[in-house]
C-alpha cells in the first residue's frame, strides 16, 4: 500500500469510511507525500459512499453505533433534561453525566471482543476491492479476513478523529459501573437519582440518541 490522511477538523463518518475505501482500493499508504494517490482518494471517495453507508448499517444490525467520545453538550442534554433543575443544579448535573457516561464507556471500551466488529470492517473492505464480491450472497466466501489489518487501521482511524464504536444500548456491565460510580461519588447526584439501574441505563441510551445532534452554538 502506499500512508494514512491527516485527520479533518469536522468528523463526517460517511466521508471518513468511504475515503477509507479509496485508499485501501487504491493502495494509498501517504496521501500526504504521495500526490497521485491524494488525487484519487479526492477524486473517487464519492464512489464509495454506498459501501460506507452499508457499513455503518451493518454496524447498527449487530447492535453498534459510532459516536463522539468525549459527550457534546447535546448528548449531555438529551441524558435527563430535568437534571439540572434539581439540586445540583446545571454545572453539577453536566459533571454527574459526564462523569457517568465515561465511567461506563471506559468500562465497555476497557474489555469488548472487537472480532464482530472487525469482521463487518474486513468485509466491506472486501466488497470495496471487489465489485464482483458485492452479488456474492452464498455467505461462503472467507477471503475478507485477508483485510483484517486493514479493519484494524480503520477502527484506530477513527478513534483517531475522536469517534468510539459502541453499543446503541447500555450493557449489564456498563450499567453497574455507573451504578457504582453513583454509589461511590456521594454527592446531590446520587441523592437526586438514587442510582437507580433503569435510570443510569437511561442516561447512556439517551446520549446515544443524541449523538448526531448538532449545536445550536
Amino acid at each position: 500500500m502506499r500512508g494514512r490522511e491527516q485527520i479533518s477538523q469536522t468528523f463526517d463518518i460517511t466521508q471518513h469510511l468511504a475515503k477509507e475505501f479509496a485508499r485501501y482500493v487504491n493502495r494509498v499508504q501517504n496521501d500526504q507525500v504521495d500526490i497521485l494517490g491524494s488525487f484519487l482518494i479526492e477524486s473517487e471517495w464519492e464512489n464509495y459512499i454506498s459501501d460506507s453507508k452499508e457499513v455503518l448499517q451493518s454496524l447498527e444490525l449487530a447492535g453498534f453505533v459510532i459516536m463522539p467520545r468525549e459527550p457534546t453538550n447535546k448528548m449531555i442534554e438529551a441524558a435527563d433534561a430535568s437534571l439540572g433543575s434539581g439540586l445540583m443544579g446545571q454545572r453539577g448535573a453536566q459533571n454527574y453525566i459526564t462523569h457517568v457516561f465515561n465511567a461506563m464507556v471506559d468500562e465497555y471500551l476497557g474489555g469488548y471482543d472487537t472480532n464482530l466488529v472487525l469482521d463487518i470492517f474486513s468485509m466491506a473492505i472486501a466488497r470495496a476491492s471487489d465489485p464482483k464480491a458485492r452479488n456474492d450472497t452464498s455467505g461462503e466466501n472467507t477471503s475478507y479476513q485477508r483485510f483484517r489489518k486493514q479493519a484494524q487501521d480503520v477502527v484506530a482511524g477513527i478513534q483517531k478523529n475522536g469517534s468510539i464504536i459502541a453499543p446503541d444500548e447500555a450493557t449489564p456491565e456498563m450499567i453497574a459501573k455507573g451504578v457504582s460510580e453513583t454509589a461511590e461519588n456521594k454527592t446531590s447526584a446520587s441523592e437526586q437519582t438514587g442510582g437507580n439501574a433503569d435510570y443510569i441505563a437511561s442516561i447512556y441510551n439517551n446520549m446515544v440518541a443524541a449523538r448526531n445532534e448538532k449545536s445550536s452554538n
